[in-house]
Order: structure tokens, then sequence, then C-alpha cells
């Protein structure tokens, strides 16, 4: 019987995720990268350089470059003030592991769901 074949990227995925170390961090930033996205979104969708968008939000390029990486989890008060100058949505959901998240409505939940291990969490943003 022939193996199946698995692409290259998704054998990576499932090697790092099998390292707990790698997977805790995984999880730690997946608000960082689901807000680093609506960022980029919002960029793109407004045909903005990191600049401009700087000079929307009151901060510096080098911040806004540091929010798109998705590798360092934004203040309530970052997401805040993104929010209120930009106009768009952002929610993160969390729940015990035992329950489902259920403030964040189901469209939400359909495109934002994060696995995790400690908590059931979805993070879903809106430029709408």
């Amino acid at each position: 019987m022939p193996r199946k074949l698995i692409p290259f990227e998704q054998r990576l995925a499932e090697e790092q995720l099998a390292d707990p170390i790698f997977r805790e961090e995984w999880q730690r930033l997946a608000p960082a990268r689901a807000f680093s996205i609506a960022l980029l979104r919002y960029r793109a969708e407004k045909d903005l350089t990191q600049r401009q968008l700087a000079e929307a939000l009151g901060v510096s390029q080098p911040r806004v470059a540091k929010l798109e990486s998705g590798e360092h989890n934004p203040s309530i008060d970052t997401i805040i003030n993104v929010v209120k100058r930009l106009g768009i949505e952002f929610a993160i959901d969390i729940a015990p592991v035992d329950r489902e998240p259920s403030f964040v409505t189901a469209r939400a939940r359909k495109i934002g769901a994060v696995e995790h291990d400690d908590v059931a969490l979805v993070v879903a943003s809106s430029s709408g």
C-alpha cells in the first residue's frame, strides 16, 4: 500500500507542535497572531504603509512593526486604542477548557477558533 505524502509545511507544523515548549509559546501568542492579522488586513484594505498606520494610531512605525509581527501579545490598552482609532472590532472570548466560549458570535468562532490546551479561546476581528 503506497504511503500518503504529507506536505512539508504540515509535517513541520506537526513536529513543532509536538514539542511542548514550542506548543506552549505558540498557544500563548495566539491572540498576538490574530491581532497582527487584523492590523495587516486593515492596512492592506486601506492601502496604508506602516508609517501611515502608525500616524493613524498615534504610535511609532517600529511599534506597528512589532504589533504586526505577531510575536508580542498586545495589552488591553493597545487593543482599545487600535479599535477606537481604526473603527475595527476585535474580540477575545476565553472560557475554561471544558466549556465552549459563548460570548463571541458563531461567525467569529468559525473564523477565529484557536486550539489551546489550558482554555477554550476564540479570537476574532472585523474591519467592519
